[in-house]
């Protein structure tokens, strides 16, 4: 095995990793989805600085919008860059939480996406629902830098398995955008990860609805 296919390896294994750390310990999929709005999200604002962390008795359940305020910040192993954001990032009771430097922990809100012209520019990593930030339809999915890695993971409602996984490399050019379709209750997880490791809010992930959508789209 050459040095790139070992490097590559191990980054898909860094990645879906994560991603089921992520779904062990912060989503259940018992909890109701009644609170994924803004006006029954649980949350609630904190600023948390190097300690470890018990869900109900530090910090509310609910969903975050989880900020890097250092260079030093890292969320559950996840390090951040100064300002690096997650969205949407579910917190569930009883849950334990690691962090590093300091972060904050800020109520999601859950409003549509601005769309410009045809497309959706996604900025920031973490969590986005069907529906309630994106129109259901069908799509062709493209990054705007090759600086950084990415790993999109689409479920149905019941989240008990992927219906796409779409993954690419630092340097890897896009031969062709990806088509996807998206169905309203469909949930949406995105990772970004620059050369360093980091998590980065480098790089958009660009959604262009496709030809045949378009007309109803510019209507909406």
């Amino acid at each position: 095995m050459t040095l790139n296919k070992r490097i590559a390896a191990f980054s898909l294994l860094v990645l879906v990793g994560g991603f089921l750390i992520y779904k062990v310990f912060f989503v259940s999929s018992s909890d109701s989805e009644d609170t994924r709005n803004t006006e029954n999200n649980t949350a609630s604002y904190k600023v948390v600085e190097s300690q470890k962390i018990i869900v109900g008795k530090d910090i509310d359940p609910g969903y975050y919008d989880i900020k890097a305020l250092d260079n030093e910040a890292e969320f559950f192993g996840d390090k951040m860059h100064d300002n690096a954001v997650l969205h949407a990032v579910p917190i569930h009771m009883n849950g334990n939480l690691s962090i590093k430097g300091r972060v904050e922990f800020k109520p999601s809100e859950f409003e549509k996406k601005e769309k410009k012209g045809q497309k959706y520019i996604i900025k920031d990593p973490g969590y986005y629902e069907v529906g309630t930030e994106i129109q259901e339809g069908n799509y062709v999915l493209s990054k705007t830098s090759h600086t950084i890695r990415v790993f999109v993971d689409i479920k149905d409602k019941t989240e008990t398995e992927s219906l796409q996984t779409i993954q690419w490399e630092i340097d890897e050019k896009v031969k062709k955008p990806i088509e996807i379709e998206l169905k309203n209750g469909y949930n949406v997880y995105i990772d970004k990860t620059g050369k360093d490791g980091f998590i980065s809010n480098e790089g958009d992930l660009i959604l262009e609805r496709n030809n045949e959508d378009s007309e109803s789209f510019k209507g909406i």
